[in-house]
């Protein structure tokens, strides 16, 4: 059971701000493209993009926590199906947003664009990173 909840929380939270960095993407694009959207600018979208993420992130990271704290760990040996489910959510993410972020972007936003997808990538690992250190310790 202990593995299960961190293996789950991990792949929701990796999916979750995939997915999250592609709509953000979407809007961040089409705002550059054609100016303002709706009052908002690219770096409002941005933010709300972290905001969003912390609380993407908050969830999981909780749920890491308090199966550490309350549910023993098996000592079975090593977590093998875990973690290639947790590296293949991982992977999944990252190749995600290096294909988006290869996309077709007008030239004064590209460096913009690139930042906001290293950091994104940044970001999805670092859920990852988190459950294979409580899944070890």
């Amino acid at each position: 059971m202990f593995y299960t909840i961190i293996t789950v929380a991990t792949v929701l939270a990796t999916l979750a701000i995939t997915f999250n960095y592609i709509a953000h993407l979407g809007t961040i694009v089409k705002i550059g493209k054609e100016g303002e959207q709706e009052g908002m600018t690219i770096q409002a979208a941005m933010t709300r993009f972290f905001f969003a993420t912390v609380i993407i992130e908050l969830v999981p990271i909780s749920v890491i926590i308090i199966t550490y704290v309350t549910l023993n760990r098996p000592d079975i040996g090593v977590p093998t199906i875990p973690l290639v489910i947790i590296f293949t959510a991982m992977i999944f993410g990252i190749i995600q947003v290096a294909t988006k972020m290869k996309q077709d972007v007008p030239p004064e936003i590209k460096n913009q664009i690139r930042s906001f997808s290293l950091l994104t990538m940044q970001l999805i690992t670092s859920v990852p990173i988190i459950a294979i250190i409580f899944l070890f310790i």
